[in-house]
């Protein structure tokens, strides 16, 4: 014959269930936002790869990009056509003026590093192209912020976590070193340039589909 459960039994099986929940559900909410955020970076990524795509082709421009000069360890831009081409993806895109006041939301890079974060390139000056650009809200709540050849991503503008690698994303325009043709394509990437914070992943990361960040090399 089948035994009844008894009250506390009960009491007890449900508090073991809570506590196990309590347990996996924090990170299980956790992963849940980050595939989130990855989803709507990938959006954010195509519509700007997109425009990009269609502007040079439609404009001819070809000269706001950063490159890695063959047989040189530095690192030059070509920036002769940035600010036409900020415009024209303001105009494209439909994009409407933010306020600055978003910028203070985000960590620095001294406190990002000291606390675990990771960078492509530490030598590049991140607060001050933050500091610098100018940020643009589009239709769907993301913000974009233009900074000469680099281009700050925010997937949700002024909703948290605000966390570099995480919800933003800092990336520029790149040729990929391509010589080859008098007209190369921009690419926008992490290339020469990129930070995250503890726990977050690079842009390449994400397009890639990788779980980790197994390559923080300078230029792709």
């Amino acid at each position: 014959m089948k035994r009844a459960f008894t009250l506390s039994e009960v009491l007890i099986t449900l508090g073991i269930i809570g506590i196990i929940a309590a347990m996996t559900l924090p990170s299980l909410i956790g992963n849940y936002k980050m595939k989130a955020f990855e989803v709507a970076f990938k959006k954010q990524y195509a519509v700007i790869q997109n425009a990009l795509n269609f502007i040079t082709l439609q404009e001819g421009i070809n000269r706001c990009y950063m490159y890695h000069p063959n047989g040189s360890m530095s690192y030059q831009k070509e920036a002769a056509d940035c600010e036409f081409l900020t415009n024209r993806m303001i105009s494209l895109l439909n994009l409407k003026e933010y306020s600055d006041d978003l910028k203070d939301n985000y960590t620095l890079k001294s406190k990002v590093l000291s606390d675990g974060g990771q960078s492509i390139n530490d030598s590049c000056n991140y607060d001050y192209f933050l500091k610098a650009s100018s940020p643009y809200i589009t239709k769907d709540g993301a913000v974009f912020m233009f900074c000469d050849v680099y281009l700050i991503i925010d997937v949700n503008g002024e909703k948290g976590p605000n966390k570099w690698g995480h919800d933003v994303f800092f990336m520029l325009y790149s040729n990929h070193n391509n010589y080859s043709t008098s007209n190369p394509k921009i690419f926008l990437t992490d290339e020469f340039c990129s930070i995250i914070e503890k726990g977050g992943k690079f842009p390449r990361t994400i397009l890639r589909n990788q779980k980790e960040n197994t390559d923080t090399s300078r230029y792709w």
